[in-house]
């Protein structure tokens, strides 16, 4: 039962992180900068520090007990982070909401899968469950390599060739560049486990332990983040957007943004601490999988293929095939677990 459970909570955080950015498609009078600050005003900064007031103020006293070893790791890796959320943005802006999520996705999923285990769990690397995670991230990354060419199609059919070269191959670095860096967001939940136990072994609630470092983990990727974003607002006076009406319509967007992004980390935390050791490994990939048919979802749903032509959308689907055929085998993988 616990692991149907488990795999339940990973569809459904798969699903809300898939869907987080959609809301961007309704906002017509910011800029990128505007938006994408305000995102992360609510994601990063205010909703973790707020659910850990709220449901478990007595985990702040883990930052306190915990080594500095584990401060350091979490600290490190959540500046990256937010230099990775930093290319990603930029990414979508560029190539589009499925194509962008499933490069940077993609990548992550297969980082995040290897990083975790040959690092913290190289034993279990030729176990039933371990071996099934292998090739089901392997169908993973044979998806990816269908969805950069059916993206390439798309762009060179809708602009002009070498416009939509330059344009399209810059999208996809800052989309792997956010990969690599968002596998980083899995190896350090994986290698700060010992907050987590600290947090069980406190008294405090098995979902609270499972989220105990995103508050700390967030406020270093905001940091670089808001950085940028606010360099951005300065170089394209960007500030003046910030009109009455304007903020009444769309920080509420914004807000929608924040708490699906944020909510769909909680419950992946709280599916990985069901699912055991193995957890970071197992339920990372389940969890890229389902936020890139999310994502791809919505953005045929947008209208983002439409004009694509037949050629690149038959290597879209070829794509989604794939990683629907990889989500089926690495939850056969977390039933061996």
């Amino acid at each position: 039962m616990q692991v149907f459970l488990s795999l339940i909570y990973v569809c459904l955080a798969g699903v809300f992180n898939g869907s987080f950015a959609l809301p961007t498609k309704k906002i017509r009078h910011w800029r990128f900068e505007n938006i994408w600050l305000n995102y992360a005003f609510w994601a990063f900064l205010i909703f973790p520090w707020l659910f850990m007031f709220i449901v478990s103020p007595e985990s702040y006293a883990v930052y306190h007990h915990a080594s500095t070893e584990a401060i350091t790791i979490m600290f490190i890796g959540g500046l990256l982070f937010g230099i990775g959320q930093v290319c990603f943005a930029n990414a979508l802006n560029m190539i589009g909401l499925g194509l962008g999520f499933l490069i940077n996705i993609g990548l992550g999923t297969g980082l995040g899968f290897l990083m975790p285990l040959i690092v913290l769990h190289p034993e279990k690397i030729f176990t039933t469950a371990g071996l099934l995670t292998l090739l089901g991230t392997l169908f993973i990354i044979i998806g990816l390599i269908y969805a950069f060419f059916a993206g390439k199609f798309r762009d060179q059919k809708i602009q002009k060739q070498k416009e939509a070269s330059g344009h399209f191959q810059l999208g996809v670095l800052l989309a792997i560049i956010a990969g690599v860096f968002s596998a980083g967001q899995n190896f350090t939940f994986a290698a700060t486990a010992s907050m987590q136990q600290d947090a069980l072994a406190s008294g405090i609630n098995t979902f609270s332990a499972a989220n105990v470092i995103w508050p700390g983990f967030l406020l270093a990727s905001f940091l670089p983040y808001a950085v940028y974003m606010i360099i951005l607002h300065i170089r394209h006076q960007s500030f003046v957007n910030y009109k009455p009406v304007h903020i009444i319509r769309y920080t509420p967007l914004a807000i929608i943004m924040g708490v699906f992004w944020y909510f769909s980390l909680m419950i992946y935390s709280k599916a990985s601490l069901m699912i055991g050791t193995l957890g970071p490994v197992i339920a990372w990939p389940l969890f890229m999988v389902m936020i890139i048919l999310s994502a791809n979802f919505w953005s045929f749903q947008s209208g983002e293929w439409r004009e694509a032509g037949k050629r690149a959308y038959h290597l879209k689907i070829r794509g989604v095939f794939c990683l629907v055929l990889a989500f089926i085998i690495l939850a056969i993988g977390v039933g061996c677990h």
